[in-house]
């Protein structure tokens, strides 16, 4: 009875085994075989961290309407590390969820992990913590006090990762390493080489692993890893696609080609026209990409937004904070919404990827709500919201003060007026509002104003404060040098200004409660600071009918 028993478990077990699920490169055709049969894919960027996860299946279906059958999306560290070894994968951060709603609505997944992601985000993706740790890590780079929390990251990353790849029975078919390192200034093979290595660890042969760099011959070269895929990215282009492809196949001379970034639209930095790009040119280059058999990914299908302080900051030359929203001009607007540029695709790659799930709406729900008269709840700087107050001779940077995004305030008296009028030279980043006893004098920016003429009342004994707000670190160049805040000395006529309290405020979700709280409190709270002083915070209220 025994045997019998032991048989039949054993033909169970069997029966439920499932075909080995395999997704390979062919370098002799040049292509991708999945469970041996030939494969492209017409992917559209879609990042979770800038979609409300409940429009996270609205968003999916678009893009498998509109005919892709991959998403791709980049993960970011600073989101599911916001502090040192506290690891968030819920709620925005879900990435699993995110993977799984793909799976369900027949869409491969591209992830793109990086550490280091670009993406117009605050530090390139990287959390700024590490600044606090070391000021002068060499990012991007084979410095131990970086690969150290890489590692650590990693860790905890692949363990959600791993059951979704696609030789695991998941949608993920590919795996992006590191991100352009190619136009990187300080280029580290050892680190590639590392960061190989420790994706391998993870990855296995369960998804491929590939690179991403700009089509020029010394970008390729430089981000060229061995044993790893090797891809370009470009945008639209009059430029024949052999000649376009030729630096990578002097690089890689075998592979399928792809655009791992086709740019279908393009992001817009703050005090910048909204960035608007013709179709004509983007409908030709993916008819050329279709007729070459090149699989592409276009960036953005869909931008979402920056929400709160995550967005990043262009060159360093010439300060350019990106603006919360990152529409893009992409083919689904911010709100969700088919624009004709989403048609006209739609309708260019349907021979080859035809439109595929449930129907969809065009439009997403909206209402007019009218006026909303807004009423004063408190100033910032009277607020219960501010950190403990440091006092320190020397000013600090937000990461030795431990805040990541937000506002600073840095107060000291005033001891020797100096001559009339005195001038107050400072080295901010990135935008400081300069008070007096509270009162506005002016409003300096990083590159371009770093001193103010203060007014011809200045006397001994009086406050001043500079009020800075951290508009986003850098995140493309290089990474270093991007701590915020008051970042060397003030002066006034030449003489260096001591003695600073400095008090944060990041304005994060806990913040904005208590904010809230304040509003929806006492009645008469708006008569006590009717004459409120400025910055400050403001409420009003409108009716969403049902």
């Amino acid at each position: 009875m025994l045997l019998i028993i032991l048989l039949i478990s054993s033909f169970i077990s069997f029966g439920q085994q499932t075909e080995k699920r395999e997704f390979i490169i062919d370098y002799d055709t040049n292509e991708f075989m999945m469970d041996g049969e030939p494969f492209t894919y017409a992917s559209g960027e879609l990042h979770y961290f800038r979609v409300p996860q409940p429009y996270w299946r609205d968003r999916m279906r678009k893009y498998r309407y509109a005919g892709l059958n991959a998403i791709s999306t980049y993960i970011e560290w600073s989101l599911h590390e916001p502090s040192p070894n506290r690891f968030v994968f819920d709620g925005e951060a879900n990435i699993t969820e995110f993977i799984k709603i793909a799976q369900e609505e027949d869409l491969y997944v591209i992830v793109r992990p990086g550490p280091y992601i670009c993406a117009e985000r605050d530090f390139g993706g990287y959390p700024a913590w590490l600044l606090s740790i070391n000021p002068k890590m060499k990012l991007r780079t084979s410095d131990p006090s970086h690969t150290f929390f890489i590692a650590r990251w990693f860790r905890h990353l692949m363990g959600q990762l791993q059951p979704k790849l696609y030789g695991n029975g998941g949608p993920i078919i590919m795996v992006q390493v590191e991100n352009e390192y190619g136009s990187y200034p300080v280029n580290d093979p050892n680190y590639l080489l590392w960061l190989r290595d420790l994706y391998r660890n993870y990855i296995g042969n369960a998804a491929i692993l590939f690179t991403t760099d700009g089509p020029s011959r010394n970008f390729v070269r430089r981000g060229k890893i061995p044993g790893v895929l090797s891809t370009i990215d470009f945008g639209p282009t009059t430029t024949d696609l052999d000649r376009m492809y030729r630096p990578l196949r002097q690089v890689q001379p075998k592979g399928p080609l792809i655009n791992s970034e086709f740019y279908v639209g393009w992001l817009s930095y703050w005090s910048e026209p909204f960035s608007r790009t013709e179709i004509k040119p983007i409908l030709e280059t993916i008819d050329k990409m279709l007729n070459k058999n090149v699989s592409f990914n276009m960036y953005m299908f869909h931008g979402g937004t920056n929400f709160g302080f995550t967005a990043g900051s262009g060159s360093s030359d010439h300060f350019q904070p990106d603006i919360t929203s990152y529409d893009y001009d992409a083919p689904i607007t911010e709100a969700g919404d088919l624009t004709e540029k989403f048609f006209e695709i739609k309708n260019a790659i349907k021979e080859v990827y035809p439109s595929g799930g449930t129907s969809v709406k065009r439009f997403t729900e909206k209402g007019d709500y009218g006026s909303v008269s807004m009423k004063p709840v408190i100033s910032l700087l009277q607020s219960p919201i501010g950190s403990e107050p440091v006092m320190t001779e020397y000013p600090i940077t937000f990461e030795a003060l431990g805040q990541r995004y937000g506002f600073v305030a840095y107060s000291t008296q005033i001891i020797n007026p100096g001559r009339d009028p005195s001038v107050l030279q400072v080295n901010i980043r990135d935008r400081a509002l300069v008070l007096l006893n509270e009162e506005e004098v002016s409003v300096l920016q990083y590159t371009l104003i770093n001193e103010t003429p203060l007014p011809s009342t200045l006397e001994p004994g009086q406050t001043l404060t500079l009020l800075i707000e951290n508009q986003g670190r850098r995140n493309f160049q290089l990474l270093s040098d991007c701590t915020k805040g008051l970042i060397s000395n003030a002066t006034i006529d030449g003489v260096t200004l001591k003695d600073w309290k400095v008090i944060g405020y990041p304005l994060n979700s806990e913040d904005i409660i208590r904010i809230e709280e304040l509003a929806n409190g006492d009645e008469n709270q708006t008569q006590v600071v009717s004459n409120i002083k400025l910055p400050a915070f403001y409420y009003g209220e409108f009716q969403i009918p049902q």
